[in-house]
Parts: C-alpha cells; sequence; structure tokens
C-alpha cells in the first residue's frame, strides 16, 4: 500500500483493520498498537477472531461474510456491543470501556477485503453518564424545592400556598363548584402546655394521617398552619351534602389519640363557604369559612 496511505492512516484517531477472504489481517494502524500493545508485525496474517477473542462469535462472522460477498455495510453500536478491543493497560482503563465498529466492503487490485473501523466512544459514554447524572440531581433538587414550596414539613400535608394556588385556579374556571371548609382544634393550646409542644407537634401528625383519608381526586385537606386546618372539596353545594362532609371530619377525631402511653381526646370547630355563592376571591372565601367557625367555637366554649 503506498506509503503516503499508511502514513494517513497511522495518524488516525481510530483503529483501522483490513482483512482478506479468509478474515487474516492485512493492515493494523498504529492507534490498536497504542490501545492493544502489539504492532502489525505481531499480528499480520493471523486471523482476526485469533487476535480479538470477542469477534469469534457467529453474528460477527456473519457479517464479515456479508461484507465480503454481499457488500453489505454493518454498524455495531457500543450501545449494544459495548467493545471489541481490550485496553492493554486495563489499570489506566478505569472506565467501562465502550467502542462502535463499522464493517465495510473494500476492493483493491482486483481483490476483496473488509476494513474494520473501530471508534473509542468511552468518553463520550461517560459525558452522557454525568450529564444523565447532573439531569437526575438536578430533577430531585427541583422536585425537593417544589415540595419545600408547596408542602407542610410537620404533617406532609399540602401548605397555605398550595391550597391558595388551588383555590385560585378553581375560581378561573367556568361551572367550577366547590366548598372551602376551616378547620380549628378545641383545647390545642392546653394539651401544647400540659404535654409540651413536641407532643403537641405528634398530635399534629396524627390528625393530618387520619384526615389525609379525606382527600381524593376532588377534595385536598390542608394545613394552614398551627392547629388550622382546611378541606377544599369540589363537585358539592347542597346542606346535606355539607353536614355529610362534616360529620366525617368529626367522625375521624372521634377515638382518642395515644401520645407517650397516655390518651389525648380532642374535637375540632368548622365552618365552610360556598363558591361562588358565598364568594369569588380567596380571601373572601376563606374570611367566610373563618368566620363560621368561630361562631361555632364560641358555642363550644359557652358550653363548656
Amino acid at each position: 500500500m503506498n506509503n503516503l496511505y499508511l502514513t494517513i492512516i497511522n495518524q488516525l484517531d481510530n483503529g483501522i483493520i483490513l482483512l482478506d477472504e479468509h478474515l487474516n489481517i492485512q493492515l493494523w494502524n498504529d492507534w490498536l498498537k497504542k490501545f492493544t500493545g502489539q504492532d502489525e508485525g505481531d499480528v499480520k496474517g493471523q486471523q482476526v477472531t485469533q487476535v480479538i477473542p470477542r469477534l469469534n462469535k457467529e453474528i460477527y462472522i456473519q457479517m464479515f461474510e456479508k461484507a465480503l460477498w454481499n457488500k453489505q455495510k454493518n454498524f455495531c453500536s457500543a450501545a449494544m456491543h459495548e467493545y471489541f478491543i481490550d485496553c492493554e493497560r486495563k489499570s489506566e482503563c478505569t472506565k467501562k470501556m465502550r467502542q462502535n465498529m463499522l464493517i465495510r466492503h473494500i476492493e483493491l487490485d482486483n481483490k476483496i477485503y473488509i476494513m474494520l473501523e473501530i471508534h473509542d466512544v468511552t468518553n463520550h459514554y461517560e459525558r452522557i453518564r454525568k450529564l444523565n447524572k447532573s439531569l437526575q440531581n438536578s430533577i430531585g433538587f427541583t422536585k425537593s424545592l417544589k415540595r419545600f414550596a408547596f408542602y407542610d414539613s410537620l404533617t406532609n400535608l399540602p401548605n397555605r400556598k398550595f391550597i391558595i394556588d388551588r383555590i385560585e385556579s378553581l375560581t378561573e374556571q367556568e361551572d367550577a363548584v366547590f366548598t372551602l371548609f376551616f378547620l380549628d382544634l378545641n383545647g390545642f393550646k392546653s394539651v401544647n402546655d400540659s404535654m409540651g409542644h413536641t407532643q403537641g407537634d405528634q398530635l399534629l401528625q396524627m390528625i393530618a394521617e387520619r384526615c389525609h383519608q379525606l382527600t381524593d381526586e376532588q377534595s385536598v385537606f390542608a394545613r394552614l398552619g398551627g392547629d388550622e386546618f382546611v378541606l377544599l372539596v369540589e363537585n358539592i353545594s347542597s346542606v346535606e351534602q355539607h353536614n355529610e362532609q362534616i360529620a366525617k371530619i368529626h367522625e375521624l377525631l372521634v377515638e382518642p389519640f395515644i401520645i407517650e402511653d397516655k390518651a389525648v381526646s380532642i374535637s375540632t370547630s368548622i365552618g365552610y363557604a360556598c363558591f361562588p355563592q358565598d364568594g369569588v376571591t380567596v380571601k373572601q372565601l376563606i374570611n367566610i369559612a373563618d368566620r363560621q367557625m368561630y361562631l361555632h367555637k364560641q358555642k363550644v366554649n359557652n358550653k363548656a
């Protein structure tokens, strides 16, 4: 082969192997020498399957034959085949090797050959792996921020911002009908005073866990802050439906909560406001529901 061509081939940044029709190696460029430690004199005339054992598989033999006799070009991707040639200095190859291989028919001086081009794409895969990891970290961080912004860290319930955004979204929808229930615990301060704030927090968490079952596709149970909660229920409007919902909440709180082997009983005062008849803004609805709740709490206190 012309010396100029050989010089160019040996300067390439990928492996070039030329095989004759018996799959014997006729050309082995310097890139392969650097990679494997074997120069052309070591391998020339040997069957490629002996020099590169990974190519001694039926799938590759068939590709070689199709390239020789049918002039069929084949591409073996690193994604499926991983790699073909082992690195001689394995201590330097700490990354998982990835190589593409292109197989093509060559005719020269009335003889047929096949040429194998080996491309080391390990760094390319490493960059993709790092990019994917970076994206996953970014997505995870974004999810954490979103959870921090919209969920209460103590109870894991949706927080005030979440419920306000949800109400605002609903008020912008045509034909939306929903009711906002405002809950305030009766006697929670005495639990904090007598048992401590840690135990008070445990009680809030237990209440959140029980009342979470009120949540479904049309309902959201959220914590506004302190011992105040709201329940947003879509597509209810009758007095019967409202009373039914209030009864469910009271029923969930009937059973005492056990905190440090002590039974703690708690109840709640509830007010509610309906959209759109009671108000058309978040502020109006919360104020009306809060006022109703306060009137109910006064009745409870008067009875006590």
